[in-house]
């Protein structure tokens, strides 16, 4: 019965707004189902690839944040993106706390209290030091760093795939469904163009 009701609901919709939600739902609304087919494997395939993407940078970010704590003494604790990417960029916290003492002179010069306060926000001391056991080790981790980030680049590319995906439906529904939509009205005298929805 739920299925009946469904099919009655998707053929009461108009080919073009059901393109919008669902592209190929106007082409099978229209009958064709080759059509409606592949509009359904494109948009299938753009959202596993989506959540695929994402769930793949995810994991190696993960893996490359463990790998960080395992080989630079990272704090396990940290969870914000700055904090592993400064691991990066510097070998040590203490290199990177250089170049934050220095940033604040330049910043805030002949102002010694503004100067404390930046090094105090943007310094790692403590338990967020850390120090990396290579040169290789760093290179590493910057690798599988980037590899995630190509990884959620390539995701962030999918939703302008699905728009793209739902305009192709919609003028392929305009254009080249089997219903005439467009016309020219010769009727009672007149003459015009005529689109049915």
């Amino acid at each position: 019965m739920f299925l009946g009701i469904s099919l009655i609901l998707v053929q009461a919709l108009n080919p073009v707004m059901a393109s919008i939600l669902v592209p190929g739902l106007g082409q099978m609304i229209e009958g064709d189902r080759s059509k409606a087919q592949v509009f359904f494997v494109v948009e299938g395939t753009i959202w596993l690839s989506y959540f695929g993407f994402n769930y793949w940078g995810k994991r190696i970010d993960g893996s490359a944040r463990v790998y960080a704590i395992d080989h630079a003494s990272a704090n396990p604790a940290r969870r914000d993106d700055e904090y592993f990417d400064a691991l990066e960029d510097y070998l040590s916290s203490n290199e990177h706390n250089l170049v934050i003492e220095r940033q604040a002179g330049l910043y805030y010069p002949n102002n010694p209290e503004l100067q404390q306060e930046y090094i105090a926000a943007n310094s790692y001391f403590d338990e967020d030091e850390w120090m990396w056991d290579s040169l290789a080790s760093r290179s590493y981790y910057w690798e599988k760093r980037r590899e995630a980030r190509e990884h959620r680049r390539r995701a962030s590319f999918m939703p302008g795939f699905a728009i793209i995906n739902r305009i192709v439906s919609v003028v392929d529904v305009l254009l080249f469904t089997k219903t005439e939509r467009f016309g020219i009205d010769t009727g009672d005298g007149r003459i015009g163009l005529y689109y049915r929805f």
